[in-house]
C-alpha cells in the first residue's frame, strides 16, 4: 500500500512566496527608496543599542523637523501642479526673522504676529504666483528671484544681530 501525502499546502505557500518576490522584484524601482529608509533605519538602530526607536526620540525627531513637514506640505502642492519652488527655504528665514523683530523689538503678542506672518507668507507666495500665473514665467525664474531678494532682505534686517528677549 502506498502512502498519500498532501502536498497542497506546501504548493500554495511556495507559490505565494514566489509571487511576493516577483512582485518585489517588478516593483523594486517604486518601493526602492522605502527598502533604503528601512535599511539605514535598522543601521541605526543597531548602531545607536537601540535608542532610534524609542519613544522619546521619536518624539523629539517629531517635534525638532515640524517646521520641514509644514514646508514640505506646501512644496507638494507646488511639485504636484508641475512646478518648482527655489525661495521656500528664503522666505520661511525671512518669515522667521520677521516674527522675532515683531515679538523681540516691537513686544508684540505671539499670536498676533504669528498672524501677521502667516498673512506675509501668503502674499509673498500670491506675489510669486501671481508673476507664474499670468505672466507665463517659469517657476524656476520668479522663485530663483524670490529665494535672493528674501536671502537678501533677511541678512539686511537682521544685519547679524541676534534678536532674543535677553539683548
Amino acid at each position: 500500500m502506498s502512502e498519500i501525502t498532501d502536498t497542497s499546502g506546501q504548493s500554495a505557500g511556495g507559490r505565494e512566496a514566489r509571487a511576493s518576490w516577483r512582485f518585489l522584484k517588478n516593483h523594486l524601482r517604486e518601493y526602492g527608496i522605502l527598502f533604503a529608509l528601512i535599511a539605514i533605519m535598522a543601521f541605526f538602530q543597531v548602531a545607536t543599542g537601540g535608542i532610534l526607536l524609542k519613544p522619546v526620540n521619536l518624539t523629539n525627531l517629531v517635534l525638532q523637523n515640524s517646521y520641514i513637514v509644514i514646508m514640505a506640505i506646501g512644496m507638494l502642492l507646488v511639485i504636484v501642479a508641475g512646478h518648482i519652488d527655489l525661495s521656500v527655504g528664503s522666505v520661511l528665514g525671512f518669515i522667521g526673522a520677521l516674527a522675532a523683530v515683531m515679538i523681540v523689538n516691537w513686544d508684540m503678542p505671539y499670536l498676533l504676529a504669528g498672524a501677521l506672518c502667516l498673512v506675509a507668507g501668503a502674499l509673498i507666495g500670491a506675489a510669486q504666483g501671481f508673476w507664474i500665473a499670468y505672466f507665463r514665467i517659469p517657476s524656476f525664474i520668479v522663485t530663483l528671484a524670490g529665494m535672493l531678494v528674501f536671502k537678501g532682505a533677511t541678512r539686511r534686517r537682521r544685519c547679524c544681530r541676534a534678536s532674543t528677549p535677553s539683548g
